[in-house]
């Protein structure tokens, strides 16, 4: 009896078992359903998220790098020194070599975000001359006029060249032209990335 009594009680803990298995593996493929559904959700949620940070305002803050020189050329001049008390006659005639930056206001870079075409449209405002440095040492005179060569005659001429200097690069298309084109050059390296990486589908267009 007592045999008899033991292998019943043996079944019995088997049969007891295979339920708890069962219920533990239907419960680790339940959890594993929920975690995808989770991760779907959010991955959706974060890629709507992510589109709707492609905004106007968002690339502003990114372009938005105050006065900056897009472009610098080696400018070679010859300034001319008027007569003070006679304005028709020419005192001497002073040759430099001067450092002129071209550049962009990029706060005043102007966006277009249309969210319906994907389009992002990019205007840039006019090209100015940013700075200008003279070489006082590289100065070489003419004089008209002997008595013009006097102990002050390098910061008069210096002024003149810083002058001469301003007025000739205001008048050169290639230096605007060249400029302009590095300024668009700068916006797309600057957009370009951010743009694709939350949503490529959208183009620049940079004029």
């Amino acid at each position: 009896m007592d045999n008899q009594n033991e292998g019943k009680e043996k079944k019995e803990k088997k049969q007891i078992r295979i339920p708890l298995k069962v219920w533990v593996a239907g419960g680790a493929m339940i959890i594993v359903v929920i975690l995808i559904v989770v991760c779907l959700i959010v991955g959706i949620t974060n890629k709507k998220e992510k589109k709707e940070m492609i905004t106007q305002s968002t690339l502003e803050e990114i372009v938005n790098v105050s006065e900056l020189s897009t472009y610098e050329v080696i400018y070679n001049g010859v300034a001319k020194v008027m007569n003070e008390e006679k304005t028709e006659n020419v005192d001497y005639y002073v040759s430099y070599e001067a450092k002129v930056k071209a550049g962009i206001d990029f706060e005043q870079v102007e966006i277009k975000v249309e969210s319906e075409t994907k389009k992002i449209s990019v205007a840039i405002p006019d090209i100015k001359i940013t700075d200008v440095n003279v070489d006082i040492a590289s100065l070489d005179y003419i004089f008209e006029n002997k008595k013009a060569n006097t102990a002050t005659v390098s910061q008069e001429a210096y002024k003149a060249c810083i002058e001469d200097v301003n007025n000739e690069s205001a008048s050169k298309n290639a230096i605007h032209k060249l400029a302009k084109q590095n300024a668009e050059n700068v916006i797309e390296a600057l957009i370009t990335p951010f743009v694709n990486q939350l949503d490529a589908e959208y183009i620049v267009e940079i004029n």
